[in-house]
């Protein structure tokens, strides 16, 4: 085969190219630091490499963000329920006070106040807030468990329906025709007829709301009373009569007779008859439907607690209508917190600050509230018989007298019944402590967990950020050596090639 100039010139050139190419490369790697700078270079470093780099990323975004975002929702709804527990804890003690009776006449006001501030501050700890969300308002991240001071409460009115079992009947101690010192000279002068006070017990189911009423915002008739036995038929309550008590029925509140049911809209209480109570006592559910229209702040939103409708008045005076329907299952809300795994992160309010909760503390208020408006009156009363006013009238002093020992007998089924009610209420929040406990053990279960997973996922980030510096980064020593190499090779092509390319065929003419 002859060899012409021409051909030895080209296969040359070529060459010094390759050479250049490979000087080239190896310049690239060691000043960018990867092997390849595009996938045509190397495609399987590529592929490995967009793999590695998803992997990377996503196990960046649980180690950093996902993970602690988790383990501050567990923090903030930790320290929550420890102050939930704390105030659990100073009512139990009230309660176990109270069920001896060694309150005197001066403390119960003061504790009166401390059982608000402590219901006040149980509710405030409902409302606790991670990143401007609420914590315990299950998917409503967006809005609290309970109205609060900052919002227009008067646009809200609600058709709620509450379901019970009827365990939730309970027992009630009253007194018909209570000692009113207010009415002494219409009793004297013979205007008004005074009437023994007459100790009666009554069945009652507490509402979660007082101040309600039979009416919704459209002015229809929603007040409601159904009830289901276990084979899921209807039990007939149409032989019963149902009456709702306004504040002007107070005398009547709770003169019920066997057969009847009164719906007290200040107190937000049915009082059932003795048929009635041994009808529904027999039931599965018992289902009470009934409209709220003056919220205050502190109250529980209904959304969270029941299935309800909520009317809102709008800024052009329209009402807006949302339907919620509480799901059976709950409201949990999971993080992912590594490849196939999630963990729940939050915790419902209405587990752990229940509407029997807020109905038992009102009950321990107003039990309270009786007696010492029993003992103000009898302390009023026998300040009348030092006044000239009465004493010098016989018939005035006998009045006021049969008032008083009246009052002694009221006082003491007072008494007997705020014992009772501090007394069971001793067994009701310590269940309610258990409730709060077993929150807390979840919680930390849950964070126990997540703190493996967290380990784990270091260990992952770790070694799949090593398996991707070794598929795409360049070892120095070895770029610095292949850089040698190639440049050497490239020198000497275009030593050789300068020799070759100076004698030509015109050299020899």
């Amino acid at each position: 085969m002859r060899i012409t100039n021409q051909m030895i010139t080209g296969n040359s050139l070529r060459n010094m190219q390759k050479s250049m190419s490979a000087v080239n490369k190896t310049t690239q790697q060691m000043t960018t630091g990867k092997k390849i700078s595009q996938a045509s270079e190397d495609p399987v470093i590529a592929i490995r490499a967009l793999k590695l780099r998803t992997t990377v990323n996503q196990l960046q975004q649980y180690k950093e963000k996902n993970i602690p975002d988790a383990s501050s929702w567990f923090d903030i709804s930790t320290t929550s329920l420890d102050n939930i527990t704390k105030r659990i804890e100073d009512i139990t003690t009230y309660c176990v006070q109270g069920s001896t009776d060694s309150f005197n006449s001066d403390d119960r006001n003061a504790i009166i106040d401390s059982l608000k501030q402590l219901q006040e501050m149980l509710y405030e700890e409902g409302n606790a807030t991670y990143a401007g969300r609420y914590i315990f308002s299950g998917y409503k991240t967006d809005r609290s468990l309970t109205f609060i001071d900052t919002e227009d409460v008067s646009k809200y009115s609600y058709d709620i329906t509450q379901s019970f079992s009827p365990t939730a009947m309970d027992t009630k101690n009253v007194v018909l025709d209570g000692v009113d010192y207010t009415q002494v000279d219409a009793y004297i002068d013979g205007t008004a007829t005074y009437e023994q006070p007459n100790p009666e017990q009554v069945y009652r189911l507490n509402l979660a709301y007082e101040d309600i009423t039979d009416t919704n915002n459209d002015g229809e008739n929603v007040l409601t009373l159904a009830a289901k036995a276990a084979d899921g038929s209807d039990i007939d309550l149409t032989g019963f009569g149902v009456t709702v008590m306004t504040e002007d029925d107070v005398a009547d509140y709770y003169n019920v007779g066997p057969d009847d049911i009164h719906v007290i809209e200040e107190t937000g209480e049915i009082i059932f008859g003795e048929n009635v109570y041994n009808t529904l006592k027999t039931a599965e559910t018992i289902d009470v439907t009934y409209a709220k229209t003056n919220f205050l702040a502190g109250d529980l939103r209904p959304e969270h607690y029941f299935d309800c409708t909520q009317y809102t008045v709008q800024t052009d005076g329209s009402v807006k209508e949302v339907d919620y329907d509480r799901p059976e299952e709950g409201q949990a809300i999971y993080y992912e917190v590594n490849f196939n795994q999630s963990i729940q992160v939050n915790t419902e309010g209405n587990q752990v600050i229940s509407e029997e909760m807020s109905n038992d503390i009102n009950d321990l208020i107003y039990a309270l509230t009786d007696l010492t408006e029993a003992e103000d009156a009898k302390v009023r009363l026998e300040k009348m018989l030092e006044d000239v006013q009465y004493n010098s009238d016989e018939a005035a002093v006998e009045q006021i007298n049969r008032m008083i020992n009246d009052l002694d007998t009221e006082i003491a089924v007072k008494k007997e019944n705020m014992q009772k009610t501090f007394s069971n209420n001793i067994t009701n929040f310590q269940n309610y402590m258990s409730v709060v406990s077993a929150m807390q053990s979840d919680i930390g279960s849950r964070m126990s967990k997540l703190e493996m997973i967290s380990t784990r996922v270091d260990e992952q980030y770790a070694a799949f950020k090593e398996l991707k510096s070794k598929n795409e980064d360049t070892e120095t020593d070895s770029a610095i050596i292949d850089f040698n190499e190639a440049e050497l090779v490239y020198e000497s092509a275009l030593a050789a090639t300068s020799n070759i390319m100076q004698t030509t065929l015109l050299d020899y003419l």
